[in-house]
């Protein structure tokens, strides 16, 4: 970069006269051995001849000066010697008083010598030819004994004559005393004063806060608070959700001097950055007022003074820079008072951080070293927890609290701590119901002083803020510092295309973190008017101040805002939103009995959740075992995040960080760039001769291209790609990073409901039981067929219900109506169809659905004959027990067993006739009677149809190496033969099921296929297939699920069970994390209930638009499996083109600091200015935007693409490639140093006009590696193009063959072309007009600063032209099928079949 042009600079203006190729002699031989035909030198400068009497000047430059005159020490003749003019002694060499030397004080010059022609100049000697040129000019004889070197030999015994070949003159320095160092130096000192005084003063109230800490601050967060009655409840913390026993809180208090310490420390920073801003435009000459247009004014016109005192304050910014952002979470606290919790202004919560590691296999050693040692310093820093600084408020009764992840923790005076509080309402449905008349107003008051307003606020930052807490991070600050000195350094071009390219990205991540942070917004935050019974009165107020155990009015329309019971009346639900699932749900309200509620059980159809919709509410004005009322009612249990969709957003909003393995071997990465970093500058150092700010400056450049400033922009761009690409398939991000992960994904678990089959069951057939009989007739689905008894069952034993034509109802039941073809009249009266034998029947008494009771019943009267009929329908093993024994067949429990097996939802109908006639005797009946004594009248069976597409995406996923396995609340035989149909379970494999009643149980395992107990599994999972896997799949059930996790046998046969069914949510967490363990896990599901372990996952896709799409980073608009294949292809890219941009980033650092900057070093060369703006500002920036563009693959591999940047794959890759190119450039001057044409012209410091920086690549040296490098930089963004296992075919990404192509043409034409407008204005086959002229290529008709080379051009012949160029192409070539062949290709195909890495082994 711009670093070879300064570093030139300062080193041959400055320090550089000793610049030379270490390892061989300049233009002494030619490519034959002999030795060069020496070329003429003209005027040539000589240095001064000094003497201590002019007497000892040769007679030629001895003095005469005309009458009147003296000769004086400036070596010219003056009326009078004055005192300035003396100071001008060229023998001094610009040295006074103590720095002079004490043999130079009587140093007089004498004439000077005109300049000379030396005939045969040796530029590898050409001191001692200019000595010897300039001796005989002066008619010295002998000067190797009579004349010394200034410095070297003084004047003494024979020497009586010395050549002032004066050193480095001292560069100027300041006095310290200038005004913008006094200014420096007041606004620091004064910094460091007051933070030593504030220190001071609060050193003695920080003794007494942390004395006390230990007692209180230091507190675990979520202890029991309090029990105090209220109206016979119980008040009681929320340990399960909000407790943090590992959480520490400490109390602050502001101080007005550590208030003004923090915002002084921020000014400081922000004074530093404008101090780099002042000395960048004085750099350029840039600065307003008297010194506007002076370069280097501030360091008096001294570029090395200049660059030194840059390096200087750069330095100081950046560790200010990391420092500040180390201490970020401490900083202000550091400065507040230390105290009590309790009495503190401020509560910082200390909680520790859970990383969650996705990495696919263990560690090798140096990466346990290095994670060892990572941690050690995360520790050391605190960067191990989370520091979160809450404002203690208080409460209109003088209550303190806080208000930490959208909970609110109050102070107890009792037990002296902070604790979440929630209202334990009791579980006895009597109680809940004895709640009807609501609270006091002063009870509210006090129970929202406690939990909290009934909202959940989500923060949403401004624009500017969210970019802000995006760029504030480490690698934004790296970014920062180093394209500064890309500002500063004259390279301000480039340093503007990576700045946009890194805007860009960061923007991208910036607005799709705010969508997401929006749709959650809209999600949490809900407040509407509510009607709520306060005082014994109805009072509209805000959902914001519900609490629990209010009473509410549940109105059509209304959302609720908090999980609250129904007591009275009925409610149809829209729970879309929670489950996905766009069915209505019947809610009724609790019974008057002495059962107990429990919202996950039976409870379930009596319970209001957070964040639904009521699609219709129905007062019930009579009822025998429910309350009574004119309005629907509905009690508040939990509001705010104690509710089940506030745990959610909660749980959504605080995540734990989740680190990829790309983020464990990056370290690795780092410290070995940066260590290769400090190899080249050693070796720079030793070729280069040059100064410590040359030095300093390359090695910036050196990190700043091995760790790429766009290194992080590549990875979020491609990111990004994949995302946009998603989105178009209906696939929506809101975590662009976890698409690397998905690209990784090795185990699938999937829900079957929803997700592998439609959405709900299909009324399948049913198979009745034939009267006296008690045998089984035939199973159809034709329910015509069946007898008049079965029809009517079907028609009334359900609770659907018709609400403006839309059917409400549990989706069986829907089902089932609608199969029966009969229609509802009034609300309670069936007409069957037309041409039925049925009678309309109408509805005496229905008992819902209970959980507990596996069964519904239903009391219904034909009003043909007035007869009254009972039917029940249930689970067939709970029918079979309530059943007369005498009706059940003998072979039920077979039967049964195999249509659950076949996937059917099997449920049963008993009946039994009624001798009463009047309906208001029913009503006085209980349930158990009324459903005793029934005789089994058949079974009805549905069944869950697998979507069209899920066997092909299932396929697909194995294809791709990907295990999938499914996770079910449904039947464990439902669950089998659905996993059997979409092609989970291989065909032919053998099935065994383990079941147990409980998990204090053992599990009993049984053959699916033979119905035959397997006492030990093990020897089915011995017998191997040709696959090496056994042949035998595991299917366990919920209580069998538990048992294995408890006895810890899981670990062993996790990876054999491929079915997990009746699963609870909390179940599928912990299926998801044991997966976790042993792989990169993803789940995909498409409810509510699926939404811890979506969130759980590496990797979640919801198909759903309700809440679990926002759980979810990935969620899907089109509900099939497909889904999953396109998201693990459109990742699976993404992260192949992320790896490849980071491999092109690499390569192009390895280039740049590699060859290039050892050869520039070397010769002391360097590439022309537009070139490097053509290198960075066009081949690596265009081919890094154009290699995202490469698009999936159309299948997916049997592999997954690396995720190891320290993996053999990208070590073969980056290494193979950099080590071509290294061999190529290398050999690239073998091959010059072997032309005719180039030996005897090399390039020399000593011909060459060192003050002409910008003019350095004027030669051959230079334009063989401008050439070489170049094709191989467009060469490094094809390369990695390649790999169509997981992206298209390099070939079909058109927009990098266009740059790629446009690229090669431009530079070949530059190479091949004979002297052009386009190649002189990189200065390369180019000359000084007049040498182009007599070369015979005519006279150029632009502009060309003539040569800074004694050969005037530097052409290359024709035909070496066109060697040089199929070189070229040869590098690219190997390069290419190095790639092709070896990192893609059969070689590696070889390897991994030989040499297999250790990874998960696992059955497809």
């Amino acid at each position: 970069m711009r670093i070879l042009y300064r570093a030139t600079a300062i080193a041959q203006l400055v320090a550089l006269a000793a610049a030379f190729q270490v390892w061989h002699d300049v233009n002494r031989y030619d490519a034959h051995g002999n030795e060069c035909v020496y070329r003429e030198k003209k005027d040539v400068v000589c240095s001064q001849l000094c003497v201590t009497k002019l007497d000892d000047c040769p007679a030629s430059l001895q003095p005469d000066c005309p009458a009147g005159q003296s000769f004086c020490a400036d070596g010219a003749c003056h009326d009078k010697c004055t005192e300035d003019i003396q100071a001008k002694n060229p023998c001094h060499c610009s040295r006074a008083g103590n720095k002079l030397p004490a043999e130079a004080h009587d140093l007089v010059p004498c004439l000077s010598i005109p300049n000379v022609t030396i005939q045969q100049f040796h530029p590898w000697k050409s001191e001692n030819d200019i000595r010897s040129a300039c001796g005989r000019e002066a008619n010295i004889t002998d000067q190797s004994t009579t004349v010394g070197v200034w410095g070297k030999t003084w004047i003494g015994g024979s020497v009586s004559a010395l050549w002032a070949e004066c050193p480095r003159a001292p560069a100027p320095n300041y006095t310290y005393g200038e005004s913008y160092w006094i200014a420096t130096y007041a606004v620091n000192g004064a910094l460091a004063v007051l933070i030593l005084h504030v220190r001071a003063a609060m050193a003695k109230s920080a003794a007494i806060g942390e004395k006390l800490a230990g007692t209180e601050s230091m507190s675990d967060i979520g202890k029991a608070v309090e029990s105090k009655s209220l109206n016979g409840m119980s008040l009681a913390d929320n340990a399960s959700e909000h407790a943090m026993p590992n959480s520490r809180l400490s109390g602050y208090r502001d101080h007005l001097l550590g208030t003004a310490c923090v915002w002084s420390i921020a000014g400081v920073a922000m004074l530093w950055i404008c101090f780099l801003g002042v000395w960048t435009a004085d750099y350029y000459g840039s600065l307003p007022g008297k010194y506007h247009g002076t370069l280097y004014s501030l360091a008096y016109e001294s570029d090395f003074l200049e660059l030194a005192t840059f390096l200087i304050i750069w330095g100081i910014t950046f560790i200010m820079l990391i420092v500040l952002y180390v201490l970020k979470p401490h900083l202000r606290n550091y400065f507040r008072l230390l105290m009590l919790p309790s009495e503190g202004q401020y509560v910082c919560v200390v909680r520790p951080l859970h990383e969650v590691k996705a990495t696919e296999e263990k560690p090798n050693v140096l990466q346990r070293y290095v994670n060892a040692l990572t941690d050690r310093l995360t520790i050391l820093l605190c960067r191990d927890k989370e520091y979160t600084t809450c404002l203690v408020e208080t409460t209109t009764e003088g209550r303190i609290f806080f208000t930490y992840q959208c909970t609110r923790y109050v102070y107890s005076d009792k037990t002296q701590q902070y604790a979440p509080y929630e209202f334990d309402l009791g579980t006895a449905h009597r109680g809940l119901i004895g709640q009807a008349d609501g609270l006091s107003s002063a009870d509210a008051a006090y129970r929202l002083e406690l939990t909290g307003p009934n909202f959940i606020q989500v923060r949403v930052p401004g624009l500017f803020e969210a970019a802000a807490r995006e760029l504030v991070s480490f690698f934004y600050i790296y970014q920062f510092i180093f394209l500064w000195a890309f500002y500063f350094y004259a390279y301000y071009q480039v340093g503007l295309v990576d700045t946009g390219v890194i805007i860009i990205s960061a923007s991208i991540k910036v607005m799709l973190r705010l969508q997401s942070e929006r749709r959650l917004k809209h999600m949490a935050e809900h407040e509407e008017m509510v009607a709520v019974r306060r005082d014994g009165k109805w009072v509209e107020m805000s959902t914001r101040n519900l609490v629990p155990g209010d009473v509410i009015e549940i109105v059509t329309g209304a959302h609720i805002s908090c999980d609250c019971v129904l007591i009275s009346g009925m409610a149809i639900m829209n729970e879309s939103s929670l489950t996905g699932e766009p069915t209505p749900v019947s809610k009724r309200p609790l019974r008057i009995d002495d059962g107990n509620y429990s919202p996950t059980g039976a409870g379930k159809m009596s319970t209001l959740f957070a964040g639904t919709v009521v699609s219709q509410a129905q007062a019930v004005l009579q009822s025998t075992d429910s309350l009574e009322s004119d309005r629907v009612l509905a009690l508040v249990r939990f509001t705010g995040t104690s509710s089940d969709k506030g745990q959610l957003v909660r749980r959504i909003l605080f995540p734990n960080p989740i680190s990829f393995i790309f983020n464990e071997q990056m370290r690795i990465v780092v410290c070995i760039l940066v260590l290769y970093s400090v190899f080249v500058m050693v070796m720079a150092t030793y070729m280069y001769k040059g100064d410590s700010v040359a030095v300093a400056f390359y090695g910036i450049f050196a990190i700043a291209q091995l760790l790429s400033p766009l290194l992080p922009a590549a990875l979020v761009i491609g990111q990004s790609i994949a995302a946009t690409r998603l989105r178009k398939k209906q696939i929506y991000c809101v975590d662009p990073q976890r698409i690397m992960t998905a690209g990784k994904v090795q185990i699938l678990a999937t829900d079957k409901t929803g997700t592998l089959t439609k959405e709900g069951l299909e009324f399948y057939g049913v198979q009745q039981v034939l009267g006296q009989q008690a045998r089984f007739g035939e199973f159809t689905s034709e329910l015509k067929r069946s007898d008049e008894l079965m029809q009517m069952g079907m028609a009334s034993c359900h609770a659907v219900k018709d609400l403006n034509g839309q059917l409400i109802g549990n989706p069986v039941d829907i089902e089932q109506w609608v199969a029966s073809g009969c229609a509802l009249e009034q609300g309670e009266t069936i007409v069957p169809p037309k041409g039925s034998a049925l009678g309309t029947l109408r509805v005496v008494r229905r008992f819902e659905f209970v959980h507990a009771r596996a069964s519904m019943s239903v009391v219904v009267q034909d009003e043909r004959s007035g007869q009254l009929h009972v039917f029940v329908k249930g689970s067939f093993e709970r029918l079979k027990a309530i059943s007369n024994a005498s009706s059940v067949p003998g072979d039920y429990d077979t039967v049964c067993a195999d249509l659950a097996r076949e996937g059917g939802y099997v449920l049963a109908f008993a009946h039994k006739a009624l001798a009463a006639s009047d309906p208001a005797d029913v009503g006085r009946v209980a349930q158990d009677q009324l459903e005793s004594g029934c005789d089994l009248a058949g079974l009805l069976v549905f069944k869950n149809m697998l979507k069209h597409d899920t066997a092909e995406a299932i396929a697909e996923l194995k294809r791709g190496s990907t295990r999938v396995v499914e996770v079910t609340g449904d039947t464990s035989l439902t669950g089998i033969y659905i996993a059997r149909q979409c092609g989970i379970i291989p065909p032919d494999s053998r099935v065994l099921l383990g079941e147990c009643a409980s998990p204090a149980e053992e599990i009993q395992w049984v053959d699916v296929d033979t119905r035959e107990a397997v006492a030990d599994i093990q020897p089915y999972l011995s017998q191997l297939g040709p696959d090496g896997f056994p042949t035998a799949e595991l299917a366990v059930g919920g209580c069998a699920f538990e048992r294995l996790c408890t006895t810890g046998e899981v670990a062993s046969l996790l990876l054999h069970i491929r079915v997990f069914a009746r699963m609870k949510p909390s179940d599928k967490v912990r299926c998801v994390q044991l997966h976790m363990e042993r792989g990169t896990t993803a789940m995909c599901g498409d409810g509510g209930n699926d939404s811890p372990a979506l969130r759980a996952a590496h990797v979640g896709i919801a198909l759903s638009s309700g809440e679990a799409s926002i759980v979810a980073p990935f969620s899907s608009a089109n509900r099939s499996m497909m889904a999953c294949v396109e998201l693990l292809r459109q990742s699976r890219a993404g992260l192949a083109t992320s790896f490849a941009n980071f491999t092109a980033l690499i390569c192009y650092g390895q280039i740049m600091s590699g060859m290039l900057k050892m050869a520039t070093f070397y010769f002391a060369i360097s590439l022309t200015e537009n070139l490097w703006m053509l290198i960075d500002g066009a081949v690596a920036t265009g081919l890094m935007l154009t290699i995202s563009l490469s698009g999936p693959a159309k299948r997916l591999a049997p592999h997954r693409p690396t995720s190891r940047i320290l993996g053999p794959q990208m070590l073969a890759s980056v290494g193979g490639v950099v080590l071509m190119n290294w061999l190529f450039s290398a050999l690239s001057y073998v091959w010059l140093f072997r032309q005719d044409w180039f030996r005897c012209n090399e390039h020399s410091t000593a011909e060459s006009d060192a003050t002409k920086w910008w003019l350095q690549g004027d030669n051959y040296e230079a334009s063989i590696m401008s050439f070489v490098c170049a094709f191989q930089f467009i060469n490094n963004g094809f390369v990695v193009n390649y790999g169509y296992l997981y992206r298209a075919r390099w070939y079909r990404n058109y927009a990098l063959l266009v740059v790629w192509g446009f690229l090669m043409a431009f530079v070949s034409y530059m190479l091949l072309a004979d002297p052009s407008r386009v190649g002189c204005a990189f200065r390369l086959n180019c000359g000084t007009a007049e040498v182009l002229e007599s070369l015979g290529y005519g006279k150029p008709t632009w502009n060309i600063e003539p040569y800074n080379n004694p050969l005037g051009h530097n052409v290359i012949p024709k035909a070496s032209r066109y060697e040089l160029w199929g070189y070229c192409l040869g590098n690219m070539l190997a390069a290419n099928l190095w790639q092709v062949v070896v990192i893609n290709g059969p070689v590696r195909n070889w390897l991994r079949k030989k040499m297999p890495l250790s990874r998960l082994k696992v059955k497809l």
